[in-house]
């Protein structure tokens, strides 16, 4: 389910629209006004789904939605507003949705369902078109009980071929979201054979991705993406993690409706 996530974060992506969202880089364009909808789809070969120890290929439909880049709508980011919004600083709350974990290849384990979590968020620009922030991030639906905390740096430039964006992160959490998640109780491990785990809080992983975008004229974008990330910590210490690096390629097709 990671998998299909990260595609669909890459098809919005292409539209632009997730970074004009969220973070305030340079303008390159006029503002968006009035009710503004992408739709795409993009195809993502990844290595290592959060646990799942084989590759897999997703082909991935996308549409989202957003009125005068302030409230939006989107599979990646759940439902969203901009609450402050200037020229170089954007703060706000979301609804996002919490992908339910893939199984582990050889294992029973109870997994977590599909969530949803309540988030504030803040991006400011500095010099060089580099936004810097994150996001605290608190499960509503009773499937963990966990908070992350995702902070991140991204620079935004454009080359010869389209627009590039190159962005560092760093995740972690609290002990509720990491032993949800990579945990082993009492119950699992004597069903499988393995130990119990109890993993605490703390950075959970870091990476990088970079997305290459090329507009193609009336309201068509065409791109590709590439990501790598590496758990850390407690996390990369537990069983279930037997491949503490992940890592995906894509491509991709959007359009952009304004109205």
């Amino acid at each position: 389910m990671r998998l299909a996530l990260a595609a669909a974060a890459l098809v919005m992506t292409a539209a632009g629209q997730a970074a004009a969202q969220t973070q305030p880089f340079e303008a390159r364009g006029p503002e968006v006004r009035g009710w503004a909808v992408d739709l795409g789809v993009g195809a993502l070969y990844g290595v290592d789904s959060d646990g799942d120890t084989g590759s897999e290929t997703r082909v991935v439909p996308y549409v989202s939605a957003s009125w005068n880049d302030a409230v939006y709508f989107s599979p990646f980011e759940g439902l969203g507003w901009n609450l402050v919004k200037t020229d170089d600083f954007r703060a706000g709350v979301q609804l996002r949705p919490r992908f339910d974990a893939d199984d582990v290849e050889g294992l029973t384990l109870d997994r977590p369902d599909f969530g949803a979590d309540a988030a504030i968020y803040a991006f400011r620009r500095i010099p060089g078109n580099v936004v810097v922030g994150g996001r605290i991030s608190r499960d509503v639906s009773g499937v963990s009980d966990g908070t992350e905390v995702v902070l991140q740096a991204a620079h935004q430039t454009v080359t010869p071929l389209g627009g590039l964006t190159l962005t560092g992160f760093v995740r972690g959490g609290d002990r509720n979201l990491a032993e949800a998640y990579y945990g082993v109780d009492a119950a699992e491990a004597l069903a499988n054979g393995i130990g119990v785990y109890a993993p605490g809080d703390g950075v959970h992983g870091a990476g990088v991705n970079a997305v290459l975008v090329a507009p193609l004229g009336d309201g068509w974008a065409l791109g590709g993406l590439a990501g790598w990330e590496r758990r850390l910590g407690d996390v990369a210490d537990s069983p279930l993690s037997r491949n503490d690096d992940a890592w995906r390629v894509g491509a991709f097709l959007a359009r952009r409706l304004s109205f």
